[in-house]
């Protein structure tokens, strides 16, 4: 039985400039249609509601993409109303933002969380200031320091500093000392990030030419399991692959993606999931925030694209997302059907642990998850 639960997840696509690992930068912060997008994610949830309304009310709402932290507080607060109109939100739902620090102000802040914001992912990435700069990010260490110190100011009680390492020439030292200051600060959760290359990025364009973003993969290796005893050291529990959090902090939004919970995505570019019989749908809005609005707004939106997932395909997406996290796969009759001998051959191989119910990936399998998951699989 999967477990019952809907997040809400709100799709913010502007930057405030092109980044050079991201391709969703379609605009500047000065062209931003503020109020026109609001109306555009609440139309889109007029339509979309009706497939999600015999569920359960919200149990998170994550306002995530390029920066929603410069969406004005008004504009969030009417798309929570929305969706707690329309849906329900429980209480005690998890309700989070993306920001970043050169963003943070106490009124800002304040204003998000009077809204009713009671989390914030603060896109830090690094304390360095070069590999700041080698990031394309617009603020510093002392600036990403200083963020921290407004959120708590202005009310912020559960939040979490992502950092991002495997920068060429970055030292295993200096990723270990961004984790050493991230918990210093006492932030309640810390996502630690392999940097990844996508192809339409800046960062891709120089991949083709040749050039040498990432450091070597046994050194990626190291980064990952040091970084990890390192989090541990400092009171922070590993849950997740890239993941970890003080005891209760754990990220609920996130957590449904992983457990095969059903997600309503909002905006232009978001992805969103729901069950359908035996299967499920998966979704890509309109990524162009102009088409998107302009259909959103008439009461059609637009969908980049919409897969049909069938009843083998989930079983196998269960597999892959629960192992990801530490506790591992809660194995279903479905899940043994589909891998049990290859599971024990993984198991006599160091690499998965059974309990009575789960399938956890070891300390070994995790640093080779990829091939864990494709064994199991293939």
């Amino acid at each position: 039985m999967v477990k019952m639960s809907l997040g809400v997840y709100v799709h913010y696509p502007y930057c405030a400039r092109h980044c050079p690992y991201c391709d969703f930068n379609v605009a500047v912060t000065r062209r931003v249609p503020h109020g026109q997008y609001a109306d555009a994610v609440c139309a889109e949830l007029r339509v979309r509601a009706q497939d999600f309304m015999e569920r359960p009310p919200a149990s998170t709402v994550y306002f995530g993409g390029g920066t929603p932290g410069i969406w004005p507080a008004e504009h969030v607060a009417r798309v929570l109303e929305a969706i707690d109109s329309s849906l329900g939100i429980a209480d005690g739902a998890e309700i989070s933002l993306e920001f970043n620090p050169e963003d943070a102000t106490h009124s800002r802040i304040k204003a998000l969380v009077d809204a009713g914001v009671n989390r914030v992912s603060l896109g830090v990435q690094s304390f360095n200031d070069g590999y700041l700069s080698v990031l394309g990010r617009r603020h510093d260490g002392a600036q990403a320091r200083e963020a921290v110190q407004i959120a708590r100011g202005a009310g912020v009680q559960n939040l979490s500093i992502d950092l991002i390492h495997g920068m060429m020439g970055q030292t295993l030292a200096e990723g270990l000392d961004d984790i050493s200051v991230a918990a210093a600060l006492g932030p309640e959760h810390i996502s630690t990030y392999q940097l990844t290359i996508e192809e339409k990025t800046a960062f891709g364009a120089r991949a083709r030419r040749g050039e040498r973003l990432l450091v070597d993969e046994e050194r990626l290796l190291r980064f990952f399991v040091e970084i990890r005893q390192a989090l541990s050291q400092e009171g922070f529990t590993p849950y997740e692959i890239s993941s970890a959090s003080r005891p209760g902090f754990e990220s609920r939004h996130n957590t449904t993606y992983w457990t095969g919970g059903e997600y309503l995505a909002l905006g232009a570019g978001a992805h969103g999931f729901r069950r359908e019989g035996d299967g499920a749908v998966r979704w890509e809005n309109e990524r162009h925030p102009g088409r998107y609005m302009e259909a959103a707004i008439a009461g059609r939106p637009a969908v980049n694209f919409e897969d049909q997932v069938t009843a083998d395909e989930l079983i196998e997406d269960e597999i892959m997302t629960a192992l990801r996290m530490d506790r591992g796969l809660r194995v279903q009759d479905r899940h043994r059907a589909r891998c049990e001998a290859a599971a024990r051959s993984l198991i006599a191989d160091g690499l998965l642990e059974p309990d009575e119910e789960h399938w956890r990936v070891t300390d070994a399998g995790r640093t080779v998850l990829d091939s864990v998951i494709l064994n199991l699989l293939s």
